[in-house]
């Protein structure tokens, strides 16, 4: 809007920081009081233009301060005085003397009042500089505290993942080892308690199997980006084999230009929304989608269950929010579909970096 832009303009060629020379601002204030006084002059004195004269006052104040704007003031009664006295003498001396130093004293009030609006604003702008800059250090320490935080939890579960396996592991292994030999003793005598044993072994077994799943599920901290597109795939066959649940995975595109925290990110996000859709949702089919191209990489994964809850109903779980701040550690979008009893989509969206100008110049055969 017009306004709105002349407002704009006044505020950064007034109120704000001074971004020209002092040379150059004393010309352009010189060159404004020579062509005010040139049209002053040329009309006469039946038609006062003193009020233009406030343009190169406010611009003095701007640029040196308002003794430098006062003295712009005198200098500009000076020439409407030796402008008028270049039509002839005055009729009235002392009333157009009179009428001058009135029209000096308004100029030093609104010297003042100009000096005073200046300064309150660029107090402001400091101001809100030094929180931006407080807010941006604010944000970065977070972020530094969640990379941080993460780091953490992924060092603590590899721990607990290693003593699952190395430890927890190796003692079932040698439970179920003890447990065969017994099952065969008693077997070889036609004890009645063989049988029993046998199921000991296989309980022993399925223990051990669950052990390693989870014990792999702590020790899968870190994703490489080219063994993304397989870890989702086991991770759909997973779900398919345990959880009794059609999922299937397609992938559309190779995961390149991303580091392995983002690739990681995206599989726990995965994993996440897929363990959140069984067990709140209960789908018929879920589908997990890997899209990647020359700008962005996208993961969704759509499932036919029940749908979230409404907007007003309690939220107690944590799933959501942390894939929204996984998305968010990583820059990305992050969106949430859903209706009741239609299915949730849930979608991140990650802008792949692009190659640098110069390295593209530098790829151009010479002509």
């Amino acid at each position: 809007m017009p306004i709105q832009r002349a407002n704009d303009w006044v505020m950064s060629h007034l109120a704000g920081e001074p971004n020209q020379s002092r040379r150059r601002s004393f010309l352009i204030i010189t060159g404004m009081m020579v062509l005010i006084g040139w049209l002053d002059y040329i009309t006469g004195p039946r038609f006062s233009l003193g009020f233009l004269y406030l343009v190169p006052i406010g611009f003095s104040v701007a640029r040196f301060g308002w003794r430098f704007g006062c003295s712009t003031a005198v200098v500009s009664i000076v020439i409407r005085v030796a402008g008028d006295l270049a039509y002839g003498p005055y009729t009235h001396p002392r009333t157009a003397f009179w009428n001058r130093f009135v029209d000096l004293m308004m100029d030093f009030v609104i010297i003042w009042v100009l000096q005073a609006f200046i300064l309150l604003q660029r107090e402001l702008e400091h101001r809100v500089q030094e929180r931006t800059r407080a807010l941006e250090q604010a944000m970065e320490a977070r972020n530094d505290l969640q990379l941080q935080l993460f780091e953490i939890s992924r060092r603590e579960r590899s721990a607990i993942g290693h003593d699952l396996h190395d430890g927890l592991g190796q003692h079932l292994t040698a439970t179920a080892m003890a447990a065969e030999l017994l099952s065969e003793k008693l077997h070889s005598r036609r004890d009645a308690g063989a049988d029993e044993a046998r199921v000991i072994v296989r309980l022993i077994g399925e223990g051990i199997a669950k052990t390693r799943h989870i014990a792999r599920g702590l020790l899968l901290a870190a994703v490489e980006p080219d063994e993304l597109p397989v870890e989702l795939a086991e991770l759909a066959a997973t779900v398919s084999r345990e959880q009794r649940v059609p999922c299937s995975f397609t992938n559309d595109g190779i995961a390149r230009a991303i580091d392995v925290a983002t690739s990681s990110h995206l599989f726990y996000i995965a994993r996440e929304a897929i363990h959140n859709a069984v067990r709140h949702a209960r789908p018929s089919r879920l589908e997990v989608w890997l899209f990647s191209d020359a700008t962005s990489i996208t993961l969704s994964v759509t499932d036919d269950g029940s749908g979230l809850p409404s907007p007003n109903a309690p939220k107690t779980g944590m799933g959501l929010r942390i894939m929204a701040h996984r998305a968010e550690l990583m820059g990305a979008q992050f969106t949430l579909e859903s209706s009741p009893g239609g299915g949730t989509i849930v979608r991140c969206r990650v802008p792949v970096p692009q190659p640098a100008a110069s390295a593209a110049v530098a790829a151009r055969p010479n002509a």
